[in-house]
C-alpha cells in the first residue's frame, strides 16, 4: 500500500477545498505527523485550504472602562480592583492619575517647595 503523501501529491490541487474525503483525511494526518506544534499544524492546514483561516486579532484588546488617567490618558481602574479583571489598565492612585503620573506630580511639587524654602 502506498503512503498518504503519495495520494496527496497525485490528486490534490493546492488550496482546493472541494477534495473528496479520501484525500483530505490523509492530508490532515500528514500535516499532523510533520508539524512541530499546534500553531504549525493550523498554519499548514490553512495553507492547504483544509480548514478556514483564523480572523486577524487586534494587537491590543479593547478595554471597556470609564476611568482614565487625567495626565497620560491611559485606561484606568480603581486601585483595589484586580489587574486580572481589568487587563491593560493602570491603577488610579491619586488625583485621578496613575502611579507614574502621580509620583511625577508629587516630585515636582516637592522640588517647588524645596526651592522656596
Amino acid at each position: 500500500m502506498s503512503e498518504p503523501s503519495q495520494y496527496i501529491a497525485e490528486s490534490a490541487v493546492f488550496g482546493d477545498t472541494n477534495l473528496v474525503d479520501w484525500t483530505i483525511a490523509p492530508a490532515m494526518r500528514t500535516v499532523a505527523a510533520h508539524s512541530k506544534n499546534t500553531d504549525d499544524a493550523r498554519s499548514l492546514l490553512e495553507m492547504l485550504g483544509l480548514i478556514a483561516p483564523r480572523t486577524a486579532s487586534a494587537a491590543e484588546p479593547v478595554v471597556a472602562c470609564k476611568r482614565r488617567c487625567v495626565s497620560c490618558n491611559r485606561p484606568g481602574r480603581h486601585s483595589s480592583e484586580s489587574l486580572k479583571k481589568w487587563p491593560g489598565t493602570v491603577a488610579i492612585v491619586g488625583r485621578g492619575m496613575c502611579r507614574a503620573c502621580y509620583t511625577a506630580v508629587l516630585d515636582a511639587e516637592k522640588e517647588a517647595r524645596d526651592v522656596v524654602a
